[in-house]
């Protein structure tokens, strides 16, 4: 247990793919002794039970950015705490608002800590095809999630043309005109690919997460049984407030699982890993910006679903 732990991290906005492709890479590395850490923006977690497997050691941080200064001394010690671990990999999925520019500053406050050095293997970040160019040009979080990664994946490129998947290249190129570009559809990435091309750009910069510019964030809690229509209704009422929805509804057998991005919505039949947690239905809601929505979808729950949600900030 004294050789380095490989680590990858995972970067993308939200709804690019991080977690499907996180799923893959998962798998490429099977026989590996594994740890993954995910962040979420929201109170709740919801990723870490799309990915939960046995004998993957994974752990969760919530409830913001593990960039952003208020979370960064539970991220450092989350690190530490891995190095002690019998671990090969160690996986982070930061979540889709995060701005890792200063990945290699909080390494360098983590030397003479760690119980095995981890060795930064670099940053690996996906692209949504459908959202890139309108967020690219008003979203330093997503500049900077490119600037900082050396290895740039396109997702979703069967839901766009070939004139737009130009734009997009040109516009990676014009942020980070070093990385490494390839496209793809549902994140599906040959485990070789990282092997010739990933490695640790040695970018650094200044977050732009802070905690005064935290986007509106709601973890919302239901404790009844709700159809796919009535789902759709609160979607259709506080879409206008939202980057994104995404969590698990509680049906009369079985859950649904629900991904919202822009106008796409997504719901898939699937039992969350934790069953002692998701004993009821639970969604993320990410704002725009920082406008408070608190009232709207309170309001959007109670007049579509029918009952009254337990909301955590």
């Amino acid at each position: 247990m004294n050789k380095q732990i490989d680590f990858y991290l995972l970067s993308g906005f939200l709804g690019s793919g991080k977690t499907t492709l996180l799923q893959h890479m998962l798998s490429a590395f099977s026989g590996k002794k594994i740890g993954v850490l995910i962040n979420e923006f929201g109170s709740i977690g919801v990723d870490g039970a799309s990915i939960e497997t046995e004998g993957i050691q994974l752990v969760e941080i919530n409830n913001g950015s593990i960039f952003c200064s208020c979370l960064k001394g539970n991220f450092l010690q989350t690190l530490i705490d891995f190095s002690g671990l019998d671990i090969d990999v160690l996986f982070i999925e930061n979540s889709g608002m995060a701005d890792p520019s200063n990945i290699h500053q909080l390494l360098d406050e983590l030397h003479g800590k760690m119980i095995r050095q981890l060795q930064y293997k670099g940053a690996v970040c996906v692209i949504d095809a459908v959202t890139f160019l309108k967020y690219s040009k008003v979203l330093t979080p997503v500049q900077n999630q490119v600037a900082s990664s050396n290895f740039i994946i396109i997702n979703k490129i069967d839901l766009v043309n070939e004139s737009t998947l130009v734009e997009i290249r040109s516009a990676v190129k014009a942020i980070n005109p070093m990385a490494y570009i390839t496209e793809t559809m549902f994140a599906k990435i040959p485990a070789e690919l990282f092997e010739s091309h990933l490695s640790d750009s040695g970018y650094v910069g200044e977050t732009s997460n802070k905690c005064y510019n935290r986007p509106a964030v709601y973890s919302m809690e239901g404790d009844n049984i709700y159809s796919r229509e009535q789902v759709e209704c609160f979607i259709k009422e506080i879409s206008g407030y939202t980057l994104r929805i995404k969590g698990f509804i509680r049906q009369d057998k079985g859950w649904l699982q629900l991904d919202v991005v822009e106008d796409a919505v997504t719901f898939t039949e699937k039992e969350p890993g934790r069953k002692d947690v998701f004993n009821k239905t639970k969604l993320v809601v990410i704002g725009k910006d920082q406008t408070v929505f608190y009232d709207k979808a309170s309001d959007a729950w109670k007049r579509c679903l029918k009952d009254t949600p337990c909301i955590y900030e």
